[in-house]
């Protein structure tokens, strides 16, 4: 009663790196993001609220890693954005985009106005409600309301749980795990669509694109 879809366009680059001592890896922690406890809405997701939230969990991994963070940019994050809502809108899971406008992983580089030599991009959709990965009942359909098989109500996500979601879900992915850990990568855009009318009220799909 559930699923997910994760696709990747990889990095010509191979990857070498080591992980830190235990006691470094342990400072790698999880930046805080204020407001990121707010529910994502159907209308009017906030696309830097989201990004700050995703990108703190990417860059703690990299962090454990010995690796640097990588920086957002408002150009990749408008591309980002711009090909979540094509998929939302489309209910197609796809790096490459119909229409007129930047409908590839380049096109959308070459659009951000970032310079760069590499690029990676990472796309997923979850459902908006906390569903995936969980055995629920369904109380109300119209209601949206879902709960676990003991009762406990699941309600939609927020940018804080749809962010570990998806990079948890990237990061048990070998492709786009790879993304995440280019070391060649310094450069970021993170945006979202959101089709309220999908199965189970509501599907995410999120867009990652990284620049080096």
């Amino acid at each position: 009663m559930f699923g997910n879809t994760l696709r990747t366009l990889g990095v010509a680059a191979l990857l070498s790196f080591a992980a830190l001592p235990d006691a470094a890896a342990a400072a790698c922690t999880v930046a805080k993001v204020s407001g990121a406890e707010k529910p994502i809405p159907n209308k009017g997701l906030n696309q830097g609220l989201l990004d700050k939230a995703v990108v703190a969990r990417v860059n703690a991994e990299r962090c454990r890693r010995g690796l640097p963070a990588v920086t957002t940019t408002s150009g990749l994050r408008k591309q980002a954005a711009r090909h979540s809502q094509w998929m939302a809108r489309s209910q197609k899971l796809s790096h490459k985009a119909s229409g007129s406008f930047n409908r590839t992983l380049t096109d959308r580089l070459r659009a951000s106005g970032v310079r760069f030599r590499t690029g990676a991009e990472n796309i997923g959709w979850v459902h908006l409600y906390g569903i995936d990965g969980n055995k629920f009942m369904i109380r109300s359909s119209q209601q949206c309301f879902f709960t676990t098989k003991s009762g406990r109500r699941i309600g939609r996500h927020s940018y804080n749980s749809l962010a570990s979601l998806i990079v948890r879900k990237w990061m048990d992915s070998p492709g786009h795990r790879k993304n995440i850990l280019g070391r060649k990568l310094r450069y970021s855009g993170v945006g979202a669509g959101v089709q309220p009318s999908a199965k189970y009220c509501g599907s995410v799909f999120l867009t990652h694109i990284f620049a080096g």
